[in-house]
This record gives C-alpha cells, sequence and structure tokens, in this order.
C-alpha cells in the first residue's frame, strides 16, 4: 500500500514538472509573435523540451525527496530567470526580455526543486541543445560579422542561378544584384543574415543532438550529417530563389511578404525529411545495395 502510495505521487510530482517545464514556452512564443512577427522562435527548446518529455521514465526514478538546500538553491533560480534580461542586456543589447537563455535557467531551478542532482545525466542533450542556442543566438551578430567577406562569393553564386533560370541580372557591386524585370530594374542587397547563417547554426545544433541520441558508427554519422548541411545550403539557395522569383514577377512588396514566411517552411519542412530519412536509414541502406547487386548482375550477364 506504502509502495503504491509513493508511486502515485512520484507520478504527480513528474507531471507537475513538466506541466511547470511548459509553460513558459507559451511565453516564448507570445513574445516571439508580439515584437517580431513570429512565434517560431519557440522551435529550440520545444525541442529541448520534447527531448526531456521522451526521458520522463528514467528522470522518475530520481524524483524522490530533495535536501532542502536543494530547493532553496531552485527556487530562487527559477523566479530569477524571468529577470535574467536585466543582467545580460548590458552584455547583448540586442538580447530579447524573455527567451531561450530564460528558459534554459528556468528549467536548471526546476531540477534543482523536483529531481536529484544526478538527475541532470538524463537531460544533457536537451540542455546541450537549448543552451548552445543560447549561446549561438546571442552571438549570432558577431557570426553574422565573420561571415560577411562570404557574401560576395554568395551573390556570385547565386546570379548564375538565376541566369541559369533566365532571369537576366548584373551585379553593381561585390553585395547586389540588378535584376531587369517587367516591371523595370530592380535591386536586390544582400548581407550575411541572407545566406542561412542562422539556419545553419540550428540545423548543426539539432545534428549533433540527434548523433549524440543515436548508437550509430562514426562514419555514419559523419555522413549524414555532411548530408543533412548540404541541404541546408541547397534549401537556402531555393528559399532565395523563391523570394527573388516573387520579386521579379509580382513586385518588391509580394516578395517581401514571401520572404517572412518561406524559410521557415522551407526549413522546417528540411528538418523534417531529414529525420524522417536519418531514421529510415538501413531502409534506404538496404534498398540501395539491393539496387546495386541488379546492376552489377545486369553489366556482368551482358557482357557474357
Amino acid at each position: 500500500m506504502e509502495s503504491h502510495v509513493f508511486r502515485s505521487l512520484r507520478r504527480e510530482k513528474i507531471d507537475f514538472f513538466y506541466i511547470l517545464a511548459v509553460l513558459p514556452l507559451f511565453l516564448i512564443g507570445y513574445y516571439r509573435y508580439a515584437y517580431f512577427g513570429n512565434p517560431l522562435g519557440v522551435l529550440i527548446p520545444l525541442c529541448g523540451f520534447l527531448l526531456l518529455l521522451i526521458k520522463k521514465e528514467k528522470l522518475s526514478k530520481y524524483a524522490v525527496q530533495t535536501s532542502v538546500f536543494q530547493k532553496l538553491l531552485g527556487v530562487p533560480v527559477v523566479f530569477g530567470s524571468f529577470f535574467l534580461y536585466y543582467g545580460i542586456v548590458a552584455f547583448f543589447p540586442w538580447t530579447g526580455y524573455y527567451g531561450v537563455a530564460n528558459y534554459t535557467v528556468y528549467l536548471l531551478g526546476l531540477f534543482l526543486i523536483f529531481f536529484r542532482i544526478s538527475a541532470l545525466i538524463h537531460a544533457v542533450t536537451a540542455f546541450f541543445l537549448i543552451l548552445v542556442s543560447t549561446v549561438a543566438g546571442l552571438s549570432f551578430h558577431w557570426i553574422e560579422s565573420q561571415m560577411s567577406p562570404t557574401v560576395p562569393y554568395y551573390v556570385y553564386l547565386f546570379s548564375a542561378v538565376l541566369n541559369l533560370f533566365g532571369i537576366q541580372n548584373t551585379s553593381p557591386s561585390s553585395t547586389t544584384i540588378l535584376m531587369h524585370t517587367p516591371r523595370g530594374a530592380m535591386q536586390v542587397s544582400f548581407e550575411a543574415g541572407c545566406i542561412g547563417v542562422y539556419s545553419l547554426i540550428i540545423f548543426s545544433i539539432i545534428i549533433v543532438v540527434t548523433m549524440l541520441e543515436t548508437s550509430v558508427d562514426r562514419r555514419t554519422k559523419l555522413l549524414w550529417s555532411l548530408m543533412g548541411l548540404i541541404g541546408v545550403f541547397a534549401v537556402n539557395i531555393i528559399r532565395l530563389l523563391i523570394v527573388v522569383v516573387s520579386m521579379y514577377f509580382y513586385g518588391w512588396d509580394f516578395g517581401q511578404r514571401v520572404h517572412q514566411v518561406i524559410g521557415y517552411i522551407l526549413f522546417l519542412f528540411w528538418v523534417a525529411l531529414f529525420l524522417l530519412l536519418f531514421t529510415k536509414r538501413q531502409t534506404i541502406s538496404s534498398r540501395i545495395q539491393l539496387i546495386r547487386r541488379k546492376l552489377v548482375a545486369r553489366l556482368y550477364s551482358s557482357q557474357s
């Protein structure tokens, strides 16, 4: 009877932890929508939460009575997470009031309250995903400045792609393209943010977390990681092509509206497709080997 009561209390404690863990995601989504026009900034912390949700059974074993000191340490961490902005805005003026950094600190405080400290071993990948994306977000302007020298090469490549699709253009400078549209000349400027730096960073983080959670050999991990990054690069080319073609045929304003949504749609599509293919990698490998054997058999039969 006592063990049944204990298990029931522990299950309720775990459920309460997950309820508290998910609530700030609504705040992040609202903040991103209210100030930036889209709620997709909640994507990374949501992925981190889902990773924790997958580990629910393992974490439940650590949901025992924690020390008073640990709880006293966790409570101010939880409440302090809502005021983290005032501590980092002096160093990162572009940071938002409530975002991924706040959520990281908030989750850490919840762990101190609900679990033994050793439970953090099962939350490494979730915290890694959220923490690294936090660092990437805070240092994004610096990363952009480091990537700026590559913009002219990207513009040259994109100009060649436009010519390939029959859209005549010239490059008045190393960072601009002048298109000759049915509506007249239209100039499009490029900067580091246009080449998909942030999506490349976020996808790299997702790849690292995926590979940490998967027991496969190193060669397979490197091969699929390379394929994923090449896919992100291709998706960014497609994204810009769709935006510029929209501007070419329907004008600047319509192209800007497309620009606001198409990047998120294509990125989410590629992430979903990549993860689906990665989970089906053994089936794909088997079919490729089967096709290869058939081709070799046909080759030998034709020679004989």
